[in-house]
């Protein structure tokens, strides 16, 4: 029986030695990569990273491209995206294909198809807002894929609704944990962001104390040493985890702009791939 996502991700994190996950996500004005269209310079640009990581034997757990930023460029920027997918998984690195795709359950079942068969995705990230429709087409779909539920996200705008009050007082996004845990089937996973430690801490004892601890993926990450990131250090983060009870070692850390453009730091464009790989092995290393 082939392992679920879950243990994948345990398999990984122990074989690369971190748990970083490093976002894909091409900003056309900050990719220095030499190409003589947009999509040849980010292809340029992600395989010029792979290669670096290949040569340094340093490398993420997983990556995460988020398809807004090559659906905003062309069509062609679509096939770039698959082309990497295959690439980086040809390195045994798994793919997680952040889309927050969610709708009624054919249209869903659409959006399973587009990301695991047409993209190859390993993962993708699912909004459960229209429930078990949303959400079950994709843990039901025969690759048998991760699924990353959004659950509580870093971004302003989350007080909108998921502060809202349920029963108990509780926050609606714990309405949201209680549908993860009857619906965890070992390739369930939630994305919480990183800058609430607080919060972190008790989003995992909510899930440890009802025998479902699920893998996170954690956006929102800072580097040492790098501007950018949300605020939340990899060592604060794992430590609120640790401290609500979490045992497994499968949640991943991610960061986009701080390792995709860390050659902002120094100013230096032409080292965009050293540089990015440094900028991974000092959030590695910050967590070890």
């Amino acid at each position: 029986m082939a392992e679920n996502f879950s243990t994948l991700l345990e398999n990984r994190i122990a074989s690369v030695g971190n748990p970083v996950c490093l976002g894909m996500d091409p900003v056309l004005k900050l990719i220095p990569a030499p190409g003589d269209t947009p999509e040849e310079s980010i292809k340029r640009f992600y395989l010029d990273i792979l290669e670096e990581c290949v040569r340094r034997n340093v490398f993420p757990a997983v990556v995460k491209p988020n398809s807004a930023y090559y659906e905003c460029i062309s069509i062609q920027a679509l096939q770039v995206l698959q082309d990497l997918i295959a690439i980086y998984q040809k390195e045994n690195i798994p793919v997680i294909l952040d889309a927050k795709r969610g709708d009624i359950g054919k249209s869903s079942a659409a959006y399973a198809n587009a990301g695991f068969k047409v993209f190859g995705a390993d993962a993708i990230t699912v909004s459960p807002w229209m429930g078990t429709d949303s959400v079950g087409p994709f843990l039901n779909h025969e690759a048998l894929g991760g699924v990353y539920v959004l659950l509580r996200t870093s971004n302003k705008g989350a007080m909108d609704f998921q502060d809202l009050p349920v029963a108990e007082k509780n926050k609606a996004f714990y309405a949201v944990g209680e549908k993860l845990v009857e619906w965890d089937n070992g390739n369930l996973g939630a994305v919480v962001g990183a800058t609430n430690l607080e919060e972190m801490e008790n989003i995992t004892r909510f899930f440890v104390e009802r025998g479902h601890e699920i893998p996170f993926l954690i956006p929102g990450v800072s580097i040492p040493g790098v501007p950018g990131g949300q605020g939340g250090d990899a060592v604060s983060v794992l430590r609120a985890i640790r401290n609500g009870g979490g045992k497994r070692n499968f949640h991943v850390l991610n960061s986009s702009s701080g390792l995709n453009f860390a050659w902002q730091a120094t100013n230096e464009p032409e080292r965009y791939a050293s540089l990015c790989v440094d900028a991974l092995e000092r959030l590695a290393d910050s967590i070890r």
